[in-house]
């Protein structure tokens, strides 16, 4: 009750305010005032007190914006003017197509050039250019800089003895280079594959683990020289050792070593070392979980599973043994019977005599009967 007496006072001191006029003459309430968010008046004891003397800049700085003023440079301290084109040509060394530029009219031809020009006629002796869509495509446009060479070997081995090779060879270089004090610089560096005789080297080095620790190396200078020497990337690589290689070299070396516990730093430079030489990436989850060398060396020996009940029913090897049983990649259909039996070509011959389409119903419709039969 309180709130509606107090309107009805300020109805009552508006009313009072306002001469005796009519209705449509009145002025609103709110028209008569003038609503201003800023004002320079207000502002000029704020400016007073934060400066002493005239306060820079405008004195209403949401509505004048004083112009800014770059002073002029001279020539010499100016950036020069280079095209795009120039400029990303000096940071490439791609050669890039040349710039579009239009042939002449042969009345312009044949001003600007000697009196003796004859137009062609035949494409007869005129040197064939590539369109632009085959500049890529076309010899010496894509240097060997910019051709794309992979880290990881292309081709994927799971051979348990393989994988121990290359396995033992990554724990004696990532321990020698700890050993030296440079593994937390290069684990994350990529580690040239090297020859022969950087791999004989490497296994040849023996590994003694003492509660899963492992003991210095005897001689990891040749090792850590292998691994960061400028030199090593341009040797060529030694090829990847056969089966039957790898069956007598694992041979000169127990099974303790792979009782050796890992931490995060020798995990990560292990995993990398055989995705280089053998092509199997050990997954995160995976990688966290093994321990010791034994149980990276299992993660790394594994082999895929399938992706196809036909693969796994090849790997396994007993159904295609038997006599009655054929197994095959894709589903039977008539025509493959067909062709079993021979007698295709005679069907084939048929079709043809007939107008019909050999596979399938080329777009023609269905026979009347069955959309009778149907009811459509």
């Amino acid at each position: 009750m309180s709130r509606i007496s107090r309107v009805r006072r300020l109805q009552s001191l508006q009313a009072a305010s306002v001469p005796n006029l009519p209705l449509q003459q009145r002025t609103p309430f709110l028209a008569g005032r003038t609503i201003s968010s800023t004002s320079a008046n207000n502002n000029d004891w704020i400016r007073k007190k934060l400066w002493k003397g005239e306060a820079p800049g405008a004195a209403d700085p949401y509505t004048q914006r004083p112009e800014e003023v770059r002073p002029a440079l001279p020539d010499e301290f100016r950036a020069p003017t280079i095209s795009k084109r120039a400029a990303l040509q000096e940071r490439t060394r791609i050669v890039l197509p040349p710039s579009r530029t239009e042939a002449p009219s042969e009345q312009e031809a044949a001003a600007s050039l000697e009196s003796g020009y004859v137009p062609a006629t035949t494409a007869e002796g005129l040197e064939q250019i590539m369109p632009l869509k085959k500049w890529w495509e076309q010899e010496g446009h894509w240097g060997e800089e910019s051709e794309f060479k992979g880290f990881a070997n292309p081709t994927k081995t799971t051979d348990s003895a393989i994988v121990e090779v290359y396995l033992r060879r990554a724990v004696v270089e990532a321990l020698a280079l700890k050993q030296a004090g440079k593994l937390s610089t290069w684990v994350a560096k990529q580690w040239p594959q090297g020859d022969e005789k950087v791999l004989r080297t490497a296994l040849r080095t023996k590994i003694q683990v003492t509660n899963g620790q492992a003991e210095p190396l005897s001689d990891p200078s040749a090792v850590v020289r292998s691994v960061i020497d400028s030199e090593a990337p341009k040797i060529t690589p030694a090829k990847r050792v056969t089966a039957k290689q790898a069956a007598q070299m694992i041979k000169a070396w127990d099974a303790s070593w792979q009782d050796l516990v890992l931490d995060d730093e020798l995990k990560f430079a292990l995993r990398k070392r055989l995705f280089q030489f053998t092509g199997n990436l050990v997954s995160d989850a995976k990688l966290g979980a093994a321990r010791t060398v034994r149980n990276l060396l299992t993660l790394a020996s594994t082999a895929p599973k399938p992706k196809k009940l036909v693969e796994e029913l090849e790997q396994r090897g007993d159904l295609p043994k038997l006599a009655n049983v054929k197994v095959h990649g894709r589903r039977v259909t008539t025509y493959d019977q067909e062709v079993a039996v021979g007698r295709w070509k005679l069907i084939e011959e048929e079709l043809t005599k007939r107008g019909l389409p050999l596979k399938g119903t080329n777009g023609l419709p269905s026979g009347k009967e069955q959309q009778y039969l149907l009811g459509r």
